[in-house]
């Protein structure tokens, strides 16, 4: 999959190429034009168009994500009497209106999920909904595929995850203004941003960085890691400072841009941050209608497999034939509605599996192992045991598996083919494992991604 990047700051406009599969990420390539007006205008967009598509090749450009400069955002901390994030989603603009100096109906916003041990307390960044419609419109035009808009702190953070996975401590950064986010187990636990008035004054600034700046629960000073240069003001309260190391093909990269281009493989990390806009939206109902036929078709040819393991290859007796022609033709049924099946039940499978990767070319998904990933599940199925694969998906750079067994050793016996399948650099967890094994009703969920070694670090 293929993600661009973009980063929208006041002198200057930053892009980031980055592909990311299951067992490997790269850079390629990144690029930056200075603006003519502040935060770029049409023309400085066009500009950067250019230079994208140099980088980008023929064809259109993937899914962009644009990350917003603090100038246009409002942060504020929000407690809700509800403990997960997808309802404090849905809550917290009630809780914004009238806080905020803009109009309730101009108010688009999103909340980050709480730190460890913190319950129904969220962070939520805002920003005018006209500003962000404008800038995706602007963008839109010049031809590139806007899919979110999230802002520098989430950049930041996805950034900072990619190189230290639950950090906890203080990120400094004077790029595109100063921003300030405390960090407590790789969530956003406060932030602080000062625009050019307030940054112009030492004294606001320093008591800005001292209210985010506490000891951390042994008492100590947290860990500060920096972006660009501290301000002689703030030397003597942000000591230790460790600079920000980027991976090396992305070293002469934006970070806000770099951040930005992982935003779509962070989605834990993020909570799927993301402020809504009519494009972005319309974006996600085509991925989720593409990853909901995906995931039936993948169901199929698992069944499919497991049947050829059964002995399909030997079909030889004419009621054989039909009795397992009729089964597949049930499950396909099932599994696809809408479909008419004839005949030829194994050549409709093919076909559905070659319309999904049309159907993935048309939305700007890259999906180009998808079959061969399914391949392998399949050829891991335990041959002559009772598991079966109910739903296979692919998100954010994780390959999740679901489905029933008649014991928790057949579970793990097919966890042990999927890590020989897929090698050494995946992590391979049942995440999930519930029911009762002398039923053989015995439900297991398990998720693939990339270990270690495989992530942006």
């Amino acid at each position: 999959m293929k993600s661009l990047g973009i980063a929208i700051g006041r002198n200057t406009l930053s892009a980031v190429l980055w592909e990311q599969t299951l067992f490997s990420s790269r850079m390629e390539g990144a690029c930056a034009v200075p603006c003519e007006e502040a935060y770029g205008g049409p023309k400085d967009i066009a500009r950067l168009a250019e230079e994208v598509r140099k980088i980008a090749g023929a064809g259109g450009f993937p899914p962009a994500v644009l990350s917003l400069p603090p100038a246009w955002t409002f942060l504020r901390r929000v407690s809700l009497p509800v403990p997960d994030l997808l309802r404090a989603k849905k809550m917290h603009i009630a809780d914004l209106e009238g806080n905020l100096p803009i109009e309730d109906e101009e108010i688009l916003s999103d909340v980050l999920p709480s730190p460890p041990g913190e319950t129904g307390t969220f962070f939520a960044i805002s920003a005018r909904r006209s500003v962000v419609e404008k800038t995706v419109a602007d963008f839109t035009a010049a031809g590139f595929s806007p899919d979110r808009a999230i802002t520098d702190h989430v950049s930041l953070l996805c950034a900072i995850c990619s190189t230290r996975s639950s950090f906890s401590g203080l990120v400094y950064s004077d790029r595109n203004d100063i921003v300030a986010l405390r960090l407590s187990g790789g969530a956003i636990a406060s932030a602080r941003q000062f625009p050019e008035t307030i940054a112009a004054n030492p004294g606001e600034l320093e008591s800005g960085i001292r209210e985010i700046l506490g000891p951390d629960a042994f008492g100590s000073p947290p860990p500060v890691i920096l972006l660009g240069d501290l301000p002689p003001s703030l030397a003597g309260i942000v000591l230790h400072a460790t600079p920000f190391v980027p991976p090396a093909e992305a070293e002469n990269a934006s970070p806000f841009a770099y951040g930005a281009a992982l935003a779509p493989f962070y989605g834990k990390e993020t909570g799927g941050f993301s402020l809504r806009t009519s494009a972005e939206a319309e974006s996600e109902r085509a991925r989720r209608r593409f990853r909901f036929r995906a995931a039936a078709v993948a169901a199929v040819v698992a069944v499919l497999a497991a049947s050829v393991s059964l002995g399909i290859a030997r079909w030889s007796e004419g009621k054989k034939v039909s009795r397992i022609r009729a089964e597949i033709r049930k499950e396909f049924t099932e599994a696809v509605p809408g479909v008419k099946v004839v005949v030829q039940e194994t050549a409709q499978i093919r076909e559905k599996i070659l319309s999904l990767s049309r159907q993935s070319k048309e939305l700007g998904a890259d999906f180009p192992e998808a079959t061969f990933m399914l391949g392998l599940v399949s050829r891991a199925l335990p041959e002559g045991g009772s598991i079966s694969v109910r739903e296979v998906s692919f998100d954010s750079g994780r390959l999740q598996i679901a489905g029933d067994a008649g014991s928790a050793q057949q579970v793990e016996t097919f966890r042990t083919a999927l890590v020989n399948a897929f090698g050494p650099k995946t992590n391979v967890n049942v995440q999930e494992s519930e029911g009762s094994a002398r039923s053989g009703n015995l439900r297991y969920t398990i998720l693939i991604e990339k270990g270690a070694n495989g992530r942006a670090s």
